[in-house]
């Protein structure tokens, strides 16, 4: 195949993994959305996922470090060390994802993150420097573009509420469309679903699908499902999943076992570094 071709080939692969995959560079203002969300790679590490599969595209200098999801039983015991005792079982096939995002975020107030992440799935965690924290929560199998993906949401103003349909949308478009409104179309989302969980406050799960719009003029369909709370006082959360409207059927247990395991804790006092 020609370079030019293999070029293009590659910028509609990695596009459509695209979606949530975590940034390389993303530092954010205080009042800015958090999230890696449809932030595209380079030209050269896309023709690297083509010819030697994700880990070449993911696995550049400046990369979000990677890491392993924990067992059970320490996820159990490092719970119970923040004061947590009731988490959800972790099913075969899965394994609990514990981290703690903003603990390096002017103004944020860092949140407790957890869920269970599919086995093989990369883990990539925020990178803390000098400068601050950078990047967010996710996991995926990022070549094929399954993905899930952490974000921190805006405040909510007077009047709004999570038991409002319109307030869960704005907050799961705002994840969507972190590089521009205009790559997203077509956005539908579901009626969102409230979940009672052991925690002081509800989740809501939600359903979606939209067009991604690729900068190689490639439209991705992309289908997905998540979870929208609000946990402390000030920001909302969710975790939002995806993959390519394909493979939705061969991912949607695991999208949806990442959504329904989503805790968000504020209040837990992170470690030290």
């Amino acid at each position: 195949m020609p370079h030019s071709s293999r070029a293009l080939l590659a910028c509609a692969l990695l596009s459509s993994a695209a979606a949530f995959t975590p940034a390389l560079s993303s530092r954010r203002s205080r009042n800015a959305v958090i999230i890696a969300a449809d932030d595209t790679l380079g030209r050269r590490d896309a023709i690297g996922s083509v010819i030697g599969g994700a880990s070449a595209a993911l696995g550049i200098l400046g990369a979000p470090r990677g890491a392993s999801a924990v067992s059970a039983d320490k996820f159990k015991n490092e719970m119970l060390g923040y004061g947590v005792k009731d988490t959800k079982p972790c099913p075969d096939g899965f394994s609990p994802l514990i981290e703690f995002f903003g603990k390096a975020i002017s103004g944020v107030e860092p949140l407790l993150v957890t869920y269970n992440s599919p086995n093989g799935w990369l883990v990539v965690r925020p990178n803390i420097d000098n400068n601050g924290e950078d990047g967010t929560i996710s996991s995926g199998d990022y070549g094929k573009g399954d993905t899930t993906s952490f974000f921190l949401g805006p405040q909510l103003k007077s009047g709004e509420s999570l038991e409002d349909r319109a307030t869960i949308e704005k907050i799961v478009f705002a994840g969507l469309t972190v590089k521009g409104a205009s790559q997203v179309q077509g956005f539908k989302m579901g009626k969102p679903k409230k979940l009672e969980a052991d925690t002081l406050q509800p989740y809501y799960l939600i359903d979606y699908s939209y067009t991604l719009l690729t900068g190689a003029g490639f439209e991705i369909n992309r289908k997905g499902c998540g979870s929208v709370t609000a946990a402390g006082d000030k920001n909302t959360q969710a975790l939002l999943g995806a993959t390519t409207d394909i493979r939705w059927k061969k991912t949607e247990v695991s999208l949806r076992e990442a959504a329904e395991s989503f805790r968000c804790y504020a209040g837990k006092k992170p470690p030290l570094a």
